[in-house]
């Protein structure tokens, strides 16, 4: 009887296990929004502690004050001139009482023309003043009773007041008593004259319709900006209203007073072209 051959028994094929499906619901396609909007807007990294100081004293006042009252090693010379260029009087305010005060930063404060500051800067023992500073501020307290009274208390001299009769014997006077007689073509002719400049070119971009123009030349002259708000308001009585000088732009145009005289008359000469 022949062997009988084994037989193996045929396996039946086996299905792979599909893996589960995710649910729709759960599936992110997309970064959300706020992710995408939070990568977007980061904010810049600081460079070093000197960075991040500026940015805290650039807080509103009630948060910066500390900062701009301490003796802080970051609060340098170039940190108090962008605190300068970028806040306002009540941060000018804080910089002048701080001691030890660069020349730089002395300027750069009696730029700004706020009479707090101008005083706070007298009171401030530590604030060094030259003979040309002194000057300066002897003639913008005129018509500054509390400044000419620091004054007359620091270098124990008295500060006279402004006298109408004598305005034509200083050259900033006499620009004052043109505008404020209504002749600006002399304004123009006077400032021409000291800052050789050409006077029509200099009458055309004063007549464009923008207050950078007249800014540039007042802080070129060495008047600050509360002088220029001054004048402004006897140019606009002149013309029609113009040039107007609205929220937007205010910032704006005082920011000019940041500048070194010689600096404004290079950016004026510079639209004059």
């Amino acid at each position: 009887m022949p062997a009988l051959k084994s037989v193996q028994p045929i396996a039946e094929p086996v299905e792979p296990v599909a893996a589960p499906r995710p649910d729709f619901h759960t599936v992110r396609f997309h970064t959300p929004h706020c992710e995408t909007r939070a990568v977007a807007h980061a904010p810049e990294a600081l460079r070093n502690d000197h960075d991040l100081i500026v940015r805290l004293c650039r807080m509103p006042i009630d948060l910066a004050a500390p900062l701009l009252r301490s003796s802080l090693p970051s609060l340098d010379t170039p940190a108090l001139l962008a605190l300068i260029a970028a806040t306002g009087e009540a941060h000018h305010l804080l910089i002048a009482q701080r001691p030890a005060l660069d020349w730089k930063v002395v300027r750069a404060l009696q730029r700004s023309g706020h009479d707090s500051v101008l005083v706070a800067l007298v009171r401030n023992p530590a604030a060094e003043l030259d003979e040309d500073d002194q000057t300066r501020l002897e003639r913008l307290a005129q018509e500054r009773p509390e400044l000419r009274q620091a004054l007359s208390e620091r270098f124990r001299r008295a500060v006279p007041a402004a006298d109408p009769a004598t305005w034509d014997s200083h050259s900033n006077l006499k620009l004052l008593k043109f505008m404020r007689s209504g002749e600006t073509d002399g304004f123009v002719r006077e400032a021409s004259r000291r800052l050789k400049l050409d006077i029509d070119s200099l009458n055309r971009v004063l007549a464009a319709g923008s207050a950078v123009p007249l800014a540039l030349t007042c802080c070129a002259l060495e008047l600050d900006r509360a002088v220029f708000l001054h004048l402004l308001s006897f140019w606009q009585n002149r013309h029609n209203g113009e040039p107007q000088l609205n929220d937007r732009h205010r910032p704006v145009v005082l920011s000019v007073f940041t500048l070194p005289p010689a600096e404004a008359r290079q950016k004026l000469a510079a639209r004059l072209a």
